[in-house]
Formats: C-alpha cells, structure tokens, sequence
C-alpha cells in the first residue's frame, strides 16, 4: 500500500461511519444504556437532554428516525406537545422518503449486501411497523395535550390509514423477502458449512416464538384500533365505530374489554348480537359524552439486545430480551368505587411478532454478510502471503480487527415505549375529582380536572416504580 494513501483512506472511513451511524461500531443499545438508566430512575429531563444531543448529529446518519421518536416520546411524557408533534412530524417524513425511495427492497437484494460491508447497522432505521402506528398515536394525543381538539380528530383519521396501509403493504412484503432470503440462503449454503456458522438462537428464540403468539396477527395493535374507534365515536360515526371495535373483538376475542365495547356499538347500531355475546352487559354510560378514560402504560417494553460469537467465526444477531412489569394493574377511585385497569394490548407480543416475521431477513443478511467478510479475511491474508509472508501476516490481523470492530448486531428499536397497555373507563365524576394508585403500592395520586372538562384521556406511564408520569388530556 502507497502509504501517501493512508491519511485519504483514513478520510474516507470517517466519512463512511459518519454516514452511517456510530451503531455500525457501538450497537444502539450500549449508546442507549445511560439514557434509558436516566428514564428508569425517573429522571425524564435528563434522558431528553441526551436524547437531543445524540439527535444534532444523527441527523447526517442513518439512526436520526431512532432517535426522533424516542426524543418524541420523552417530550410527550414532559407534556412538552408541541415538540412532540415536531419530532414525529419530521419522523413520518423520513417514512415517508424511505417508503418512496424504497432503498432496501427484495429485488435488490443481492447489491445491497455488495454495499453493506460494515454489517446492518450501515442501512438507515426505517422503524417497525409497531413504530409507524404509535407515533402517530402519541402525536393524535398531543395534539389533544394542545387543547386542538379537531387535529386529535384528524390525526385519528390518519391513523386508520396508516394501520390499513400497514396491513395491506407489510405482509405481502414481507412474504415476498422470505421467499427471496430463502433463496439467497441456499445458493451461500456450502460457504456457511465450510466456515462452520450456527445462526440458531436456541432458547432465545424459542421464547420470543412464545411471547410472539400473544400478538394480534397482521401487525394489528389494540390501542390503535381503540383510539379510531373512540375517535369514531366522538364524531358520531358510530357505524365506523362498530367497524373499529369488532376488529377490536376479532383481535382478542377472550378480553371481556374487548366484547363489552363491541357489544355496546351493536345495540347503538341496531344490529344483532352474536349468540356467544348474548350475555354480555353493554356500557351503561354514553362512550362519546362525558367520561374518562384512563390509559396505563405499564412498565419497560421489550428491546433488542446482542448476542455476539466472536470464534471460530464472528457474527453478532439481535434477539428480543422482555422486562418484569412493575405493577399488575392501576387502581382508580372514584365516587365510593375503585375500578381496576384491565389489559388492552401486550407490546410485548406486538414486537416479537414483527421480529418473527422480520426474521429470515435478519438471518440472511448476517449470514451473507459474515461469509463476504470471513472470505476476504482469508483470501487477501492468503495472497499478501504468497508475496511476503509478514505482509500476509498483517492483511489477517488487519482483517480480523475490522470484523471485531463491525462484529455488531443492529439493536435498533424505539426505546421508550410500555410493555403493555391496559384500560379504564367510567363517567366523569360530578366534582371532577378521583385518584389513581398502582397496585401494591401506599403512593396514590388526586386527579383535580378543569372546570371546562367535558371529558378526558389520563395517559399514566410507568416504565417503572421510580418513574410515574400522568398526562391529563381534557376535551373542552
């Protein structure tokens, strides 16, 4: 090598890693770990200020879709609304462009492997589909934080696009990308025994296999089709709410939640109640006037960590890893009753039925990354050496530092969501006044609304027992 070379070559790898996102290096859940330890111990200011600051210089790399929804989502817990909705603004227009451009698509496959030579985290973040339906359910709600009662409304409306535009394009794609992952899976199938690589995850995947089958089927997520059809029915359209909330029924059939407000839209709309719903009481209030509604976002959904296998060959998968909730339930007095909060969606099973379906993708890249590296390793090691056995000597250890280096699983995922979402509702009490309290805990907090409420969304997250925010979102 000139050594004249050495200072551009250097340049040039800078600006590759700059482009690409220090993930490529450091996967995101190590950059992530104070930030979150910050949001776990409830210090929402602080993780929002490392937030921001890993924000100014992802927007030159592929990672600034990450980090815009997790500022997102910690500006929504602050009731910082307004930047809330800036954040998931620009977010839907990086989805928007990559959806367009559609960089990374099945039929181009193979030259997206030649350019990715660092490992996956050198493609942009595109997010999950999960990612897609609740920016904008968290963005609807801020707009609500605003006092902007009609873009909650609106944003409502485009949600149902959004879960519609999801189930129609996603699956189809992602059958499409199995089917060619498989093949491109056969035709490397003699170098991965050659070079002896295991890319089972064993009990790892076996268990998220389990949590996956809590999910909802064709990326559906509960609180999605909650909100458009409580959103239906605060327009009065309560044909598309009777639409919504049979969904709602048809995705978690056993969830008494789930059949009573299915069988409260068949009475509205005058039509039959199926025979196993005849026993089922409606509501007793009236959904679209004045009540609250208490959302409860319990504990720390699941994240992606690394599994990394650095002998006889490197190569470094993410796998799902779930966290114990913090609480069981939440509990709300109001007028002499306690109500209990009662399970709407398992986030948890959302994501890992994503990751399942992702998942022949995920292995085919690695795998055909790892062969393309472990093969330049030896071949350059074996042709310096032909010529200088000490030049041979240092094209391998050259060669075995950069694959240590970019020996890194792409742990990419919006951070600072619930591992579940859970429901309570009742009339909007006459003074205006109740209290909420996790279980088994003394803590309990006085909800006090304005005198101009006429209803309300009480948006609790908990990531954990240090971390409790409540957010009051009054219709007026």
């Amino acid at each position: 090598m000139n050594i004249k070379n050495i200072p551009f070559s250097a340049v040039a790898v800078c600006m590759v890693l700059l482009l690409n996102g220090c993930s490529s290096i450091i996967n995101s859940r190590k950059q992530k770990a104070p930030v979150v330890q910050a949001y776990l111990d409830g210090n929402n200011e602080r993780a929002l200020s490392m937030v921001d600051m890993r924000l100014v210089f992802a927007r030159y790399s592929g990672d600034e879709l990450m980090w815009l929804v997790e500022s997102g989502a910690l500006n929504f817990y602050l009731k910082n609304y307004d930047e809330c909705i800036k954040n998931f603004s620009r977010a839907e227009e990086l989805i928007g462009g990559y959806d367009k451009r559609a960089l990374v698509s099945v039929r181009d496959f193979n030259s997206e492997v030649a350019t990715g030579v660092t490992n996956l985290n050198s493609l942009p973040y595109k997010g999950w589909c999960r990612d897609r339906i609740l920016l904008s359910v968290l963005k609807s709600l801020s707009y609500l934080g605003t006092g902007r009662e009609s873009a909650f409304r609106a944003q409502l409306r485009r949600l149902r696009d959004t879960q519609k535009q999801v189930i129609e394009n996603y699956k189809e794609y992602f059958e499409a990308e199995k089917r060619a992952m498989a093949r491109t899976r056969n035709k490397n199938r003699a170098a991965l025994k050659k070079q002896g690589l295991d890319m089972e995850f064993d009990s790892e995947l076996e268990y998220v296999k389990e949590v996956a089958h809590q999910g909802y089927g064709n990326f559906l997520n509960p609180l999605a089709i909650f909100l458009s059809g409580l959103g239906a029915i605060r327009d009065k359209q309560y044909e598309n709410a009777r639409i919504e909330f049979q969904r709602l029924y048809e995705a978690m059939p056993d969830s008494g939640l789930a059949q009573k407000y299915y069988v409260t839209c068949l009475k509205k709309t005058n039509r039959e109640i199926p025979e196993k719903l005849k026993d089922v009481a409606e509501f007793d209030f009236e959904l679209g006037g004045s009540v609250v509604f208490i959302l409860f976002a319990n504990g720390r959904g699941a994240a992606l960590k690394q599994i990394a296998l650095h002998f006889p060959v490197m190569a470094a998968w993410p796998v799902c890893e779930y966290f114990s909730k913090p609480y069981d339930h939440l509990n709300v007095a109001v007028d002499g009753k306690t109500l209990k909060t009662e399970l709407l969606a398992n986030m948890d099973g959302i994501l890992s039925q994503e990751y399942i379906e992702r998942l022949p993708g995920i292995v085919a890249r690695i795998v055909i990354s790892t062969v393309v590296k472990e093969t330049a390793t030896y071949g350059g090691a074996y042709a310096a050496g032909r010529a200088n056995e000490l030049a041979g000597a240092l094209v391998y250890l050259g060669a075995t530092v950069y694959r240590y280096v970019f020996n890194t699983a792409d742990t990419r995922c919006w951070e600072f969501l619930p591992k579940e979402y859970q429901l309570a509702q009742f009339p909007l009490p006459e003074n205006k006044t109740f209290s909420i309290s996790p279980s088994n805990e003394a803590f309990e907090k006085e909800i006090k609304l304005s005198d101009e409420c006429r209803a309300a969304i009480i948006y609790v997250n908990t990531p954990s027992r240090k971390n409790f925010t409540c957010n009051i979102l009054e219709f007026h």
